[in-house]
Protein backbone atom coordinates (compact mmCIF):
# COMPACT_ATOMS: atom_id res chain seq x y z
CA UNK A 1 0.00 0.00 0.00
CA UNK A 2 2.86 2.34 0.86
CA UNK A 3 4.40 1.76 -2.59
CA UNK A 4 1.05 2.36 -4.31
CA UNK A 5 0.54 5.56 -2.32
CA UNK A 6 4.01 6.79 -3.31
CA UNK A 7 3.35 6.09 -7.00
CA UNK A 8 0.06 8.01 -6.85
CA UNK A 9 1.79 10.91 -5.10
CA UNK A 10 4.59 11.04 -7.70
CA UNK A 11 2.05 10.86 -10.53
CA UNK A 12 -0.01 13.73 -9.10
CA UNK A 13 3.13 15.83 -8.60
CA UNK A 14 4.22 15.19 -12.19
CA UNK A 15 0.77 16.14 -13.53
CA UNK A 16 0.83 19.34 -11.46
CA UNK A 17 4.25 20.25 -12.87
CA UNK A 18 3.05 19.66 -16.43
CA UNK A 19 0.01 21.84 -15.79
CA UNK A 20 2.19 24.63 -14.41
CA UNK A 21 4.50 24.50 -17.42
CA UNK A 22 1.53 24.54 -19.78
CA UNK A 23 0.11 27.64 -18.06
CA UNK A 24 3.44 29.42 -17.83
CA UNK A 25 3.73 28.98 -14.03
CA UNK A 26 7.15 28.38 -12.53
CA UNK A 27 8.47 27.87 -9.01
CA UNK A 28 11.59 29.81 -9.90
CA UNK A 29 11.60 33.53 -9.04
CA UNK A 30 10.92 36.00 -11.81
CA UNK A 31 14.22 37.46 -12.98
CA UNK A 32 13.87 40.71 -14.96
CA UNK A 33 15.22 40.30 -18.45
CA UNK A 34 17.68 42.78 -19.89
CA UNK A 35 16.37 44.74 -22.88
CA UNK A 36 17.29 42.88 -26.03
CA UNK A 37 19.56 44.80 -28.41
CA UNK A 38 18.40 45.82 -31.85
CA UNK A 39 18.00 42.66 -33.84
CA UNK A 40 18.90 42.46 -37.51
CA UNK A 41 17.45 39.25 -38.84
CA UNK A 42 17.27 38.72 -42.57
CA UNK A 43 14.71 35.95 -42.99
CA UNK A 44 14.00 35.31 -46.66
CA UNK A 45 16.16 38.14 -47.93
CA UNK A 46 19.93 37.83 -47.94
CA UNK A 47 22.81 38.64 -50.25
CA UNK A 48 22.96 36.46 -53.33
CA UNK A 49 19.32 35.41 -53.14
CA UNK A 50 16.44 36.33 -55.41
CA UNK A 51 14.17 39.10 -54.14
CA UNK A 52 10.53 38.14 -53.93
CA UNK A 53 8.15 40.23 -55.99
CA UNK A 54 7.18 43.41 -54.15
CA UNK A 55 4.01 45.34 -54.95
CA UNK A 56 3.87 48.50 -52.84
CA UNK A 57 2.12 51.86 -52.78
CA UNK A 58 4.08 55.07 -52.21
CA UNK A 59 2.81 57.89 -50.01
CA UNK A 60 1.99 59.79 -53.21
CA UNK A 61 -0.32 56.97 -54.29
CA UNK A 62 2.11 55.72 -56.94
CA UNK A 63 2.02 51.93 -57.39
CA UNK A 64 5.43 50.28 -57.32
CA UNK A 65 6.40 46.82 -58.52
CA UNK A 66 9.84 45.23 -58.31
CA UNK A 67 8.78 42.69 -60.93
CA UNK A 68 8.28 45.45 -63.52
CA UNK A 69 11.91 46.50 -63.03
CA UNK A 70 13.22 43.00 -63.76
CA UNK A 71 15.79 43.00 -66.60
CA UNK A 72 15.32 46.78 -66.96
CA UNK A 73 16.64 48.53 -63.85
CA UNK A 74 18.49 47.92 -60.62
CA UNK A 75 16.70 48.83 -57.38
CA UNK A 76 17.97 50.57 -54.26
CA UNK A 77 15.62 50.20 -51.27
CA UNK A 78 16.84 52.55 -48.57
CA UNK A 79 15.34 52.49 -45.06
CA UNK A 80 15.40 55.52 -42.77
CA UNK A 81 14.11 55.89 -39.18
CA UNK A 82 12.07 59.10 -39.18
CA UNK A 83 10.99 62.02 -41.34
CA UNK A 84 12.21 65.53 -40.50
CA UNK A 85 15.29 64.36 -38.58
CA UNK A 86 18.88 65.35 -39.28
CA UNK A 87 20.55 62.15 -40.48
CA UNK A 88 17.47 61.03 -42.41
CA UNK A 89 17.41 64.38 -44.19
CA UNK A 90 21.11 63.96 -45.06
CA UNK A 91 20.54 60.40 -46.26
CA UNK A 92 17.72 61.30 -48.64
CA UNK A 93 19.12 64.60 -49.90
CA UNK A 94 22.38 62.78 -50.67
CA UNK A 95 20.43 60.60 -53.10
CA UNK A 96 18.36 63.55 -54.33
CA UNK A 97 21.45 65.56 -55.24
CA UNK A 98 22.90 62.62 -57.20
CA UNK A 99 19.63 61.37 -58.61
CA UNK A 100 20.59 62.10 -62.22
CA UNK A 101 23.58 59.76 -61.76
CA UNK A 102 21.26 57.06 -60.45
CA UNK A 103 19.05 57.48 -63.50
CA UNK A 104 22.02 57.29 -65.88
CA UNK A 105 23.13 54.09 -64.17
CA UNK A 106 19.62 52.64 -64.42
CA UNK A 107 19.00 52.51 -60.67
CA UNK A 108 15.49 52.98 -59.28
CA UNK A 109 15.26 54.31 -55.70
CA UNK A 110 12.60 53.55 -53.11
CA UNK A 111 12.78 54.98 -49.58
CA UNK A 112 10.96 53.32 -46.67
CA UNK A 113 10.14 54.46 -43.14
CA UNK A 114 7.46 53.62 -40.56
CA UNK A 115 6.07 57.17 -40.74
CA UNK A 116 2.51 57.68 -41.99
CA UNK A 117 1.90 59.19 -45.39
CA UNK A 118 -0.25 62.05 -44.14
CA UNK A 119 0.16 64.70 -41.46
CA UNK A 120 2.60 67.56 -40.82
CA UNK A 121 5.35 65.06 -39.92
CA UNK A 122 4.37 62.50 -42.54
CA UNK A 123 6.13 61.32 -45.67
CA UNK A 124 4.20 63.48 -48.11
CA UNK A 125 5.16 66.64 -46.23
CA UNK A 126 8.77 65.44 -45.92
CA UNK A 127 9.05 64.61 -49.63
CA UNK A 128 7.59 68.00 -50.56
CA UNK A 129 9.87 69.84 -48.15
CA UNK A 130 13.00 68.15 -49.54
CA UNK A 131 11.74 68.09 -53.15
CA UNK A 132 12.53 64.40 -53.47
CA UNK A 133 12.30 62.94 -56.99
CA UNK A 134 11.86 59.33 -55.80
CA UNK A 135 8.98 57.67 -53.91
CA UNK A 136 8.68 57.30 -50.15
CA UNK A 137 6.83 54.23 -48.87
CA UNK A 138 4.89 54.39 -45.58
CA UNK A 139 5.43 51.17 -43.63
CA UNK A 140 3.21 51.90 -40.64
CA UNK A 141 2.50 48.21 -39.96
CA UNK A 142 6.24 47.45 -40.30
CA UNK A 143 5.65 44.51 -42.62
CA UNK A 144 8.25 45.63 -45.16
CA UNK A 145 10.82 46.53 -42.53
CA UNK A 146 10.35 43.21 -40.73
CA UNK A 147 10.66 41.28 -43.97
CA UNK A 148 14.05 42.90 -44.57
CA UNK A 149 15.10 42.64 -40.92
CA UNK A 150 15.12 46.43 -40.76
CA UNK A 151 13.24 47.18 -37.53
CA UNK A 152 14.68 48.67 -34.35
CA UNK A 153 13.28 46.31 -31.72
CA UNK A 154 12.95 48.94 -28.98
CA UNK A 155 11.66 51.97 -30.89
CA UNK A 156 9.87 49.99 -33.60
CA UNK A 157 11.22 52.38 -36.23
CA UNK A 158 13.05 51.36 -39.37
CA UNK A 159 16.78 50.82 -39.16
CA UNK A 160 19.03 52.94 -41.34
CA UNK A 161 20.08 50.48 -44.02
CA UNK A 162 19.93 49.88 -47.75
CA UNK A 163 19.36 46.88 -49.98
CA UNK A 164 20.67 46.83 -53.56
CA UNK A 165 18.99 44.57 -56.11
CA UNK A 166 20.40 44.03 -59.60
CA UNK A 167 18.45 43.79 -62.87
CA UNK A 168 18.08 40.04 -62.47
CA UNK A 169 16.34 40.56 -59.13
CA UNK A 170 19.26 39.27 -57.07
CA UNK A 171 20.12 41.00 -53.78
CA UNK A 172 23.72 42.09 -54.34
CA UNK A 173 24.35 43.71 -50.98
CA UNK A 174 22.73 44.79 -47.72
CA UNK A 175 24.40 47.85 -46.18
CA UNK A 176 23.78 48.30 -42.46
CA UNK A 177 26.54 50.87 -41.97
CA UNK A 178 25.26 53.83 -43.96
CA UNK A 179 27.09 57.14 -43.94
CA UNK A 180 24.04 59.42 -44.41
CA UNK A 181 25.86 62.36 -45.96
CA UNK A 182 27.76 60.24 -48.48
CA UNK A 183 25.29 57.45 -49.08
CA UNK A 184 24.70 58.23 -52.76
CA UNK A 185 28.43 58.43 -53.44
CA UNK A 186 29.02 55.10 -51.70
CA UNK A 187 26.19 53.32 -53.53
CA UNK A 188 27.28 54.57 -56.96
CA UNK A 189 30.92 53.69 -56.31
CA UNK A 190 30.01 50.17 -55.22
CA UNK A 191 27.65 49.74 -58.17
CA UNK A 192 30.44 50.72 -60.55
CA UNK A 193 33.00 48.45 -58.89
CA UNK A 194 30.83 45.37 -58.40
CA UNK A 195 28.27 45.50 -61.21
CA UNK A 196 28.95 47.99 -64.01
CA UNK A 197 32.68 47.42 -64.60
CA UNK A 198 32.58 43.60 -64.26
CA UNK A 199 29.67 43.54 -66.72
CA UNK A 200 31.61 45.59 -69.31
CA UNK A 201 34.69 43.40 -68.83
CA UNK A 202 32.61 40.24 -69.24
CA UNK A 203 30.98 41.58 -72.42
CA UNK A 204 34.40 42.54 -73.81
CA UNK A 205 35.75 39.08 -73.03
CA UNK A 206 32.77 37.44 -74.73
CA UNK A 207 33.21 39.63 -77.81
CA UNK A 208 36.91 38.79 -77.94
CA UNK A 209 36.21 35.07 -77.73
CA UNK A 210 33.57 35.27 -80.47
CA UNK A 211 35.86 37.16 -82.86
CA UNK A 212 38.93 35.02 -82.19
CA UNK A 213 39.90 33.09 -85.38
CA UNK A 214 39.55 29.32 -85.12
CA UNK A 215 42.74 27.35 -84.52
Amino acid sequence: MALKSSIIKITLTYMLLLNNVHNGISDTPNIPLKPTPTQIVIEDISEGRQLKSLDLVASSGQKLSSEKLRSKKCLLITFFPKCFTGNCTSQLTSIRDSYSDFQKAGIEVWAVSTDPAEGPQGQKAFAKFLKLPFPLIPDTDRKISKMFGAVQSEKQMALRMSVFVDKEGVVRWIDKQIDPRNHARDVLARYKAEIAVPKVEKEAQTTSENTRPPK
